[in-house]
């Protein structure tokens, strides 16, 4: 058998060569991708073939880490030994391998082990030994310490590289692979951040948005992430409903992350609010309850109705294919509600968006009203907003305290986990609040203008669209209406309940005494009215001017 020595220069007269494979390793895809030591490995491995009488037969490569048996083509390598070892003596069949060093070739006792009980000769090239069967017990041992060098270095690089991502994600920064949306950089401190990647945050932004009107399924979001270009980053692969699913329930998009079963508060810039994102966990669970998770039919006003003898949902069917019929559905016993073709709701939909068009004079002096109106709530907000921030800044400050404290061992990391979780949790109550009052100073006589046209509009908006557009009109106006003997009682969102009662009281006035000079009154919160109704009108004024819909 060859003998473990230290690498000599094959003499001129060399003997016949004996055949060997190669095994050569990456750690990662990056690594292979970039081309990294690979080139190298191999023509390393190739000069010091043919310096010491080697043939190369084959090359194995694995693009993984050593630290764990189970490489794949490590596996291949070993039962082409095997293989090899079957053959009768004098053959010429291969038993030696060739690599660079020892960690490239195993970073674990258990692989040690399988190549020494295959009694094959192993290079280390680039270590300039041999290893063989008979090699002296002092150069086992040296190969065996340096395997479990290796093996340690690796453990303790994953429990450094563990620790360092633990204490990331407790400052607020996800340590990990940005998730579709984001992209990693390196921020201030030379330490990696994510922010929004301008490419396809709005495409991801745009799944939540979908989903949360009810009208799309998981299955219906894919076809339109593949048709708006959103997929996956290395692989430009289609989102599969299983990962479409993953990114609806993500909570970094709103600004937090769970690391480790731990939700922590994040320091990125949010892709979305965390209302649309708690509208999406109510679509999804209340898809889940259904085994298909959609309707086999599009029905234009599932889940609007309720029957007002019962209290039941009315549901929808389909006759001879082409009829839909709207029925109750029982649940409670016998109901003597009949059933009602989708064309008599429709109509009495369209009526019921009627009762809110607003004439146009009446819009320009709302508009005029809530612009006199709107300095006086911009200051309310703006010391709102302060009094959060202040209160913010305080829960940073306890947050990095902490931090410290646990690093000084003043407090136990339990402790410190415990009132982390409690005071991120507030953080983020207090930075929507802020977000949201941010929005409001922003934009509330836009959003009031904006509601008071969608009212103008509604009945005209909603007789030019296709079904689903009305579906979602319907859905900003009403909320759970009910049907009983015919006739439908529209139950209007806020404020355009209030909308209908004064528009109803206006047109009333108007039809009678149509000369008054005073007809725009019926629209402000008067004196003499009572209490009760001086108390709506205030918090319908309140909610145009806010825009709340």
């Amino acid at each position: 058998m060859r003998k473990s020595r230290a690498i000599e220069k094959p003499a001129a007269a060399a003997s016949q060569k004996d055949p060997t494979v190669a095994y050569i390793r990456v750690s990662s895809n990056e690594q292979k991708q970039e081309g990294y030591s690979l080139e190298s490995q191999v023509k390393f491995l190739m000069d010091y073939a043919q310096k010491n009488n080697l043939d190369i037969i084959d090359t194995y490569m694995d693009v993984e880490s050593a630290k764990a048996p189970g490489r794949t083509h490590f596996g291949h390598l070993v039962e082409f030994l095997n293989s090899q070892s079957l053959l009768p003596p004098g053959s010429n069949r291969c038993q030696t391998v060739l690599v660079e060093k020892t960690d490239r070739f195993y970073r674990n006792v258990e692989d040690l082990v399988t190549i020494r009980d295959l009694g094959v000769v192993v290079h280390l090239a680039k270590e300039g030994v041999v290893m063989t069967p008979s090699s002296k017990s002092h150069e086992t041992f040296v190969h065996g310490l340096n395997v479990l060098l290796a093996e340690r270095f690796c453990k303790n690089l994953s429990e450094e590289t563990i620790k360092g991502m633990l204490e990331k994600a407790q400052q607020g920064v996800w340590p990990s692979q940005a998730p579709i949306g984001y992209l990693n950089v390196e921020g201030a401190n030379k330490k990696r951040i994510i922010i929004q990647d301008e490419i396809l945050a709005p495409l991801v932004r745009r799944m939540f948005e979908l989903y949360a009107t009810g009208l799309y399924s998981i299955k219906d979001l894919c076809k339109e992430a593949s048709k708006i270009g959103l997929a996956h980053r290395k692989s430009s692969a289609k989102l599969a409903k299983s990962a479409m699913h993953d990114l609806l329930n993500n909570p970094i998009y709103y600004g937090d992350f769970i690391w480790k079963g731990v939700l922590y508060n994040g320091t990125h810039v949010p892709l979305i609010s965390k209302e649309l994102f708690d509208t999406v966990q109510k679509a999804l669970d209340k898809k889940s309850s259904c085994p298909t998770g959609r309707q086999k039919h599009y029905f234009l006003f599932q889940g609007m109705l309720t029957c007002s003898h019962c209290g039941c949902a009315v549901v929808a069917e389909i006759h001879k294919e082409k009829y839909i019929y709207y029925r109750c559905t029982h649940n409670k016993g016998v109901c003597n509600e009949k059933y009602v073709r989708e064309e008599k709701i429709e109509e009495q939909f369209a009526n019921s968006l009627n009762q809110i068009k607003i004439d146009d004079d009446v819009v320009d002096w709302i508009v005029s009203v809530m612009g006199a109106s709107t300095a006086e709530s911009m200051k309310q907000r703006e010391a709102q907003s302060k009094a959060l921030t202040q209160q913010k800044q305080r829960l940073e400050g306890r947050l990095e305290k902490m931090y410290l404290d646990k690093l000084d061992e003043v407090i136990s990391e339990e402790e410190f986990t415990q009132l982390s979780k409690k005071f991120r949790s507030e953080l983020t109550d207090l930075k929507f609040n802020i977000e949201q009052l941010a929005g409001e100073m922003g934009v509330s006589i836009d959003n009031g203008k904006r509601l008071l046209e969608l009212a103008q509009r509604a009945a005209t908006l909603y007789s030019a669209q296709i079904p689903s557009e009305k579906r979602k009109l319907l859905n900003m106006v009403h909320s759970n209406s009910t049907w009983a003997g015919g006739i439908l009682t529209p139950n209007y969102r806020k404020p355009f309940d209030m909308i209908a009662v004064y528009n109803t009281d206006y047109l009333k006035k108007k039809a009678t005494f149509p000369q008054k000079n005073d007809l725009f009154e019926i629209w402000r919160p008067l004196p003499d009215l009572n209490r009760c109704r001086r108390r709506e009108r205030a918090v319908s004024w309140a909610r145009l001017d806010e825009g709340d819909v």
